[in-house]
């Protein structure tokens, strides 16, 4: 996904919250939603021309999301995660090396309720656009020695949110969403560009309980 495109929905999302009437203020109400998750990739990063790819491994993701709904039917959310995972290096023979990962997210959502009520359980659209960081020793020792760059962390997202109330004071929310950037590394020196991107998909299902503040 290119920055133009992300740049739209971004635009899209502000302008429907600015569109959207507020929420009286009895009826405002604020949800932290402390969660535990996955980030599963669904494709692999090529990192040169030689058969070398890297291939991200399933992330484990621990993180906080803090809601505002605006209306009856639209909320906005800010989520912050981080993780730890692995990733392998495949060359041109049958090696395979696994190097540890860190994943740090911070996303601005826009949640549209599409059936239910707040005082039941419902389900909801989730738009927004984010940014995805993948620490590991090889793009630091890259970035480090000017090597090259990694590429990729605007992210845009598309999923849904199921909320369950358990009380007025707590319930579940399990959210999944896609998060797509184009993923790649920007190696220095080469003949050619130098530049491999990819379009990356991260499915991320995440799950927490829910305290509401009103």
């Amino acid at each position: 996904m290119t920055h133009r495109p992300l740049a739209l929905l971004f635009a899209a999302i502000l302008a429907l919250a600015l569109a959207v009437p507020a929420a009286p203020a009895s009826a405002a109400e604020h949800e932290i939603t402390p969660f535990i998750g996955a980030m599963i990739p669904a494709n692999s990063l090529l990192l040169s021309t030689t058969p070398s790819i890297i291939r991200m491994q399933t992330q484990t993701l621990y993180g906080l999301d803090m809601g505002h709904m605006m209306s009856s039917r639209f909320g906005i959310d800010a989520v912050l995660a981080a993780g730890t995972g692995k990733m392998e290096i495949l060359g041109s023979g049958t090696t395979v090396t696994q190097i540890a990962t860190t994943t740090f997210i911070a996303d601005l959502r826009g949640q549209f309720r599409l059936c239910g009520s707040p005082d039941e359980a419902n389900t909801g659209l989730v738009l927004g656009v984010g940014y995805t960081d993948v620490n590991s020793g090889l793009f630091d020792f890259a970035h480090e020695t000017n090597a090259g760059t990694f590429l990729g962390r605007l992210t845009g997202i598309v999923g849904a949110d199921v909320h369950a109330p358990v009380s007025d004071r707590f319930g579940l929310k399990v959210t999944a969403v896609d998060r797509i950037h184009v993923q790649g590394i920007e190696i220095n020196g080469l003949g050619t560009t130098g530049v491999y991107e990819k379009t990356q998909n991260d499915i991320c299902a995440t799950a927490g309980l829910t305290f509401k503040i009103k």
